[in-house]
């Protein structure tokens, strides 16, 4: 069998990184067959960058592909003839093996539907407390969960093959918030029995430079919403059980249980003071295990340590979505296998 011919799928929207994100594809050991920049936007600025690399390579294809992310994508995958394609976003850089490592086993691999690869932070683009900890919340994800979850490969960096979309339509674009359209697609795969492979050695640069911990509550707030969706339709997700929310929400009751007894009956202040130093109890409690697993794991996740600042409230903003999630499909029921969760 010959050599896989692939695609590069670039994703932005007014964003000026995307020449960053070109240089890169050009030092590439395995240079892609073409480049498609899929231009949600209408920024001159990025139709200008575009001019300048397809004028250096005429396998760069500017494309007016208007929407959201996912229908920016949509377009793009529509206008694929290469066997192989590979998403690229404008916050990442590729380094020169990325894309021979992510479309190697598809050489040996026939019911290899797609591979993905890990998205370490660009050097110098954590400037707090909240992007040290997500880009090592990022990297135990990889090691921990996406290389025994094929499933849970996010699509920012991942190859597929162009007949999975020929047999399996386009990828969902009216999930809430427009959220989790990757787990979806790749549940659907695998239900037809296409495989998947994650490529450590496949690796890009994230950059992290624009994440704040305001910006990182929406983002998992909006994938969170589209994931409960995913786990009505497929019966599973790696975010939240409720197992590892009842530490969360059980601190909360007990202060609105406290709130409540401060109505005006006989004892009700005890109550209320009694409800509100259990939950500061176990608040207290939750903290000192996330500090504790937070310097167990710091050496293998540089960051980590700062697990008691961000993680509680980014559970909380995953268990919010999922709230969000769950309104919204039940005005838009969902079709597909899996089971509702309790």
């Amino acid at each position: 069998m010959g050599l896989l011919t692939v695609t590069v799928i670039v994703t932005v929207k007014d964003d000026p990184r995307l020449a960053r994100s070109l240089a890169s594809l050009e030092s590439q050991t395995r240079r892609p067959d073409a480049v498609l920049i899929a231009d949600g936007g209408a920024s001159p600025e990025i139709a200008r960058i575009a001019a300048e690399f397809a004028g250096r390579d005429p396998g760069v294809v500017h494309l007016r592909a208007p929407g959201t992310i996912t229908e920016s994508r949509n377009v793009a995958i529509r206008a694929v003839s290469t066997d192989l394609f590979a998403f690229l976003d404008t916050d990442e850089v590729a380094p020169p093996g990325w894309l021979a490592a992510l479309v190697a086993p598809f050489d040996t691999g026939a019911r290899i539907g797609f591979t993905g690869g890990p998205t370490p932070a660009l050097d110098g683009t954590t400037h707090n407390r909240s992007a040290r900890y997500y880009d090592a919340y990022l990297r135990r994800f990889y090691a921990e969960s996406v290389a025994h979850r094929s499933w849970a490969i996010p699509m920012g960096n991942s190859a597929w093959r162009r007949r999975l979309f020929d047999e399996l339509g386009p990828l969902e674009a009216a999930l809430p918030t427009n959220g989790a359209e990757d787990q979806d697609f790749e549940n659907r795969a695998i239900g037809r029995g296409w495989t998947a492979e994650y490529v450590p050695a496949a690796f890009v640069y994230h950059d992290y430079s624009e994440l704040d911990l305001g910006s990182l509550l929406r983002r998992q707030y909006r994938y969170a919403s589209g994931a409960y969706v995913v786990w009505r339709k497929h019966g599973r997700t790696y975010e939240a059980s409720g197992a590892d929310s009842i530490y969360l929400v059980l601190p909360a009751l007990l202060v609105v249980a406290g709130a409540i007894a401060l109505v005006p009956l006989p004892g009700a202040h005890w109550a209320a003071l009694g409800a509100a130093l259990v939950a500061a109890a176990g608040f207290g409690v939750l903290e000192v295990r996330l500090a504790l697993q937070g310097r167990r794991d710091e050496p293998r996740f540089p960051g980590y340590r700062y697990r008691p600042w961000v993680e509680p409230l980014r559970k909380w903003a995953t268990l919010l979505g999922g709230l969000a999630g769950a309104l919204a499909s039940r005005r838009h029921p969902a079709e597909g296998g899996g089971s509702p969760p309790a």
